[in-house]
């Protein structure tokens, strides 16, 4: 039956070659039929900024989802794989969470087709959606299907393709247009003393019944006057700070997360944020606090790629006596007061003791407390007026004290250069050992490892040689069919061990080429320092990565090209145990 079948299938084949040539239609029996190919999927949606501006979530996006999911049920070649949702994001740039989520997952290859809406859901800058349909997608093999616009990339023609990129730059247009006409009626709500932002200043609420209009909240709006009240009677703010926090007083962050106002995933977590010095003094010279409006501190144009940016006091939008204030006048201009002589003393002491000499922070951005991970700040000490000492210290365990979580640490800066000093000339003193090494390895192994591989490509020239000649002397009868079944055999054998060999060999010759060289970067940067060790600016931050500070002040200090010193010292293990053996 096997051949029988076989021989069917040929001349079935070239019955259809014939056909096909001669113009003769071919009928299509149920088994030739193509299978349908299953396109993994994913929907996506998308809602702009305006759009959810009011609205915790919004129904249109629910409408959206509704909507690929009943498309793609209906659809046998596709497989809902996944529903990918950007909620309050512009449609201007694609830097939006839930799309790059969707970008990581076709390339990791879970999907392969996407479904959206329209395209405007899908993007409205012309640019950037006409590079992922004509490019992006295309070469990752991403079917792109825009139900409302009758769109499908597998079926798509040229005329196709230039509808879309008209609608492309239409939607970039009205995104442009609709976000000016957006931006100017903002501007007149601002100006007309109108609340538009997404919540209160602690110690308000938003209006329920007018939502553009803030009254007053009767659980935070008495903090508010203590704090005015502490700090106008002289009271520092590191201190009203930690009464804050010693109290459990919920802070402004932490309050809207409970009460619900704000639902930022960061406070989820369910452990209250602390009061911080940050948050205390843009209260303490918020303007709001007196019955005005304050708004427009900051500005962004997203259609025509201007970043979010903050606005100097100058051009804020301010309305007075728009609500009821907490504070009245006299309180709020004696804090302004203590505020402004605070920093001109600030200002006065900079200089104080310039003339003990200053020191460059060469550590700048490389401490981190080990306990909460915040970068340490150099903290100045003048002694007796005659000395400068620089520490390093924990700014959340300075302001929260116990409360910070964080272990009392006091690094003097001296006492981190001595030990980076001594690290580093470690470090430099096992390079010009390494190197010494390489140099001698180079004189005498290498060229011993190269003779060893031409002569097993040799030999195994060789054997290939005699096998050929066994055949040849297998013809010519001056061997027996024994003998040279029996040499074949341990040719063979021969051949299987002289090609594992050679690739053990050539394995061995790649890795030295790539680690055991003197280019190696943590050999190339640590070599160039000789002598005694001079800590500067450049060179602490072309060798340290990251310097953790931890209890008792003790010190963890990693050091830049520690994966090249490991794989280059773990070659130098295994070629000696090679050698050796």
């Amino acid at each position: 039956m096997e051949g029988g079948d076989l021989t069917m299938a040929r001349k079935s084949r070239k019955a259809s070659i014939h056909a096909v040539l001669d113009g003769t239609p071919l009928p299509v029996s149920e088994s030739a039929a193509p299978q349908t190919v299953l396109w993994n999927t994913a929907g996506y949606a998308r809602l702009s900024i305006m759009e959810t501006r009011d609205r915790k979530d919004s129904e249109a996006l629910s409408n959206q989802k509704d909507l690929l999911c009943g498309y793609i049920g209906q659809k046998q070649d596709l497989k809902l794989c996944g529903l990918y949702a950007d909620n309050g994001e512009t449609g201007t740039n694609f830097d939006r969470s839930d799309f790059q989520r969707l970008m990581a997952d076709i390339q990791a290859g879970k999907i392969n087709c996407i479904v959206v809406k329209d395209l405007s859901r899908f993007g409205r800058n012309y640019v950037e959606a006409g590079n992922y349909l004509e490019r992006v997608f295309p070469f990752l093999g991403v079917r792109f299907i825009s139900i409302s616009d009758g769109y499908d990339s597998t079926a798509a023609n040229a005329g196709d393709m230039l509808a879309i990129a008209l609608k492309n730059l239409v939607n970039e247009a009205y995104s442009m247009d609709i976000s000016r006409k957006s931006g100017s009626v903002l501007l007149e709500k601002q100006k007309r003393g109108e609340f538009i932002g997404a919540f209160a200043a602690y110690g308000y609420l938003r209006n329920p019944e007018d939502p553009h209009k803030i009254i007053v909240d009767p659980e935070t709006a008495p903090i508010v006057r203590e704090i005015f009240r502490r700090r106008a009677d002289g009271e520092e703010v590191r201190a009203i700070m930690r009464w804050l926090n010693t109290e459990n007083i919920p802070s402004p962050c932490s309050y809207r997360y409970q009460k619900g106002i704000c639902l930022d995933k960061r406070y989820s977590d369910g452990q209250a944020k602390p009061w911080m010095q940050g948050t205390l003094k843009r209260i303490l010279e918020n303007l709001t606090y007196l019955g005005h409006m304050v708004q427009g501190r900051r500005r962004s144009q997203f259609y025509a790629g201007i970043p979010d940016r903050r606005l100097p006091q100058s051009e804020w939008i301010i309305v007075e006596n728009t609500h009821e204030p907490l504070v009245d006048r006299e309180t709020f201009d004696r804090v302004q007061a203590l505020r402004q002589a605070d920093k001109e003393k600030y200002h006065a002491n900079l200089g104080k003791y310039d003339h003990l000499g200053t020191e460059e922070n060469i550590f700048r951005g490389l401490v981190f407390c080990g306990d909460c991970g915040r970068p340490m700040v150099r903290y100045k000490e003048v002694s007796h007026e005659k000395k400068v000492f620089y520490r390093f210290i924990c700014p959340n365990y300075a302001d929260l004290v116990e409360r910070s979580g964080c272990a009392y640490k006091y690094l003097p800066v001296d006492d981190l250069k001595t030990v980076l000093s001594r690290l580093i000339a470690q470090e430099v003193a096992l390079a010009a050992d390494v190197a010494a090494l390489l140099s001698k390895r180079r004189s005498s192994t290498v060229s011993a490892a190269s003779l060893e591989l031409a002569r097993a490509s040799s030999e195994r020239a060789s054997l290939d040689v005699l096998r050929e000649r066994l055949m040849r002397d297998l013809l010519a009868g001056v061997l027996s069919k024994e003998d040279h079944d029996r040499m074949k055999r341990k040719y063979a054998q021969e051949g299987q061990e002289l090609d594992k060999r050679i690739a053990q060999l050539q394995k061995a010759q790649r890795r030295e080429k790539e680690l055991l060289t003197t280019r190696n970067p943590w050999l190339t940067v640590f070599r160039q320092h000789t002598g005694e060790i001079q800590l500067t600016d450049k060179l602490v931050h072309t060798l340290v990565e990251r310097i953790t500070v931890y209890k008792n002040n003790r010190v963890e200090i990693c050091l830049k090209y520690q994966d090249e010193r490991a794989a280059l010292l773990d070659a130098l293990e295994q070629h000696g145990k090679e050698v050796s053996a």
